[in-house]
């Protein structure tokens, strides 16, 4: 599977989990990019080395491994944004 289609993928379950449309400019700014980049992220013209190295690295472990370091990330991430 191509990287596009794993945002394309992640992008319309974030919409079916949400039950809405998320425009990709929307989802840009959710996951800190331009618009422009997360729109050739989408059309497979840019595809980031260091987003293929985590992929390729979370490949390596367990489900329950996998977890635990995006629930890692995600509590790390809503500490930062609590301190702006």
């Amino acid at each position: 599977m191509e990287l596009k289609e794993l945002i394309r993928g992640a992008h319309s379950l974030v919409e079916a989990r949400e039950k809405k449309r998320i425009t990709q400019e929307d989802m840009a700014g959710r996951v800190g990019v331009g618009y422009r980049t997360y729109l050739e992220y989408q059309r497979g013209t840019n595809a980031p080395l260091a987003m293929k190295a985590l992929l390729n690295l979370l490949s390596l472990l367990n489900d329950q491994e996998i977890l635990r370091v995006v629930r890692e990330w995600d509590d790390k991430k809503g500490k930062l944004n609590e301190q702006k």
